[in-house]
């Protein structure tokens, strides 16, 4: 039997770092036409919904792209407090109680315009395994790497290592330094029944016991949250890398 596959991209209205992300241009387009781009081509995703809470994306997101829902998403989800995994769990949970009971959903940010329609299908593939339950993007760290986290102390100025159980002044070049990756925030997808178990007090991104992760490449990783990362997204709109 076919998988029912759900991909809800969260887009609040509101942001910290840049007023109306998702509705910034990249290349001529708003930033959340890219996400439902590459959305759109895979065959495999059974229904896409875009929860928001501004009147400026739903409208934006109805005139790229008029056939995908867009729900409005409820004030106790708009603040800045509320994660985007129980965004996407209630949108999930709402849409099973009005009948459509999706396998496995994909959490997707908006804020990562350079995801290609293939990894998605990567992921999706992983996610038809048996054995797993959820997939999560990662991207490689490299110049930030932990082994060269300081703590600095304020008054003096003075830095010392933050990780004390390793000689970590031994690795003198990136070279050296034990591969390591973080999550990259693009696309966090699960079995319906995993995400339904998330709880904000209690567990951190719901990954499971085994969680799957797919490494992306330096484009694919770009996530937007400062004017700077902004900027560098329309430096690389057009590059090939």
């Amino acid at each position: 039997m076919k998988k029912k596959i759900l991909a809800i991209v969260s887009a609040r209205g509101g942001s910290k770092g840049i007023k109306l992300k998702n509705l910034r241009k990249i290349d001529g387009k708003p930033l959340i036409y890219y996400s439902l781009k590459y959305l759109s081509k895979v065959k495999k995703i059974d229904r896409i919904v875009v929860s928001t809470d501004n009147n400026k994306i739903k409208k934006t997101v109805n005139k790229y792209f008029p056939k995908i829902e867009v729900l409005n998403r409820s004030k106790k989800l708009a603040t800045h407090s509320a994660t985007l995994t129980e965004v996407v769990k209630e949108v999930s949970k709402e849409l099973y109680k009005k009948g459509y009971k999706s396998d496995y959903v994909l959490q997707i940010a908006p804020t990562c315009p350079f995801i290609k329609s293939k990894t998605v299908e990567k992921i999706i593939r992983k996610l038809e395994d048996k054995n797993v339950n959820c997939v999560v993007t990662l991207k490689r760290i490299e110049h930030e790497h932990p082994y060269r986290a300081k703590i600095l102390n304020k008054k003096n100025s003075i830095f010392k290592s933050f990780i004390k159980n390793i000689n970590v002044e031994k690795f003198m070049s990136r070279q050296d330094l034990p591969e390591m990756y973080c999550t990259s925030g693009a696309i966090y997808a699960r079995e319906y029944k995993l995400l339904q178990t998330y709880n904000p007090k209690k567990i951190s991104f719901c990954l499971g016991k085994n969680p799957i992760g797919i490494v992306l490449g330096d484009k694919e990783s770009v996530n937007i949250d400062r004017p700077i990362d902004l900027e560098f997204a329309k430096f690389l709109s057009n590059k090939d890398f």
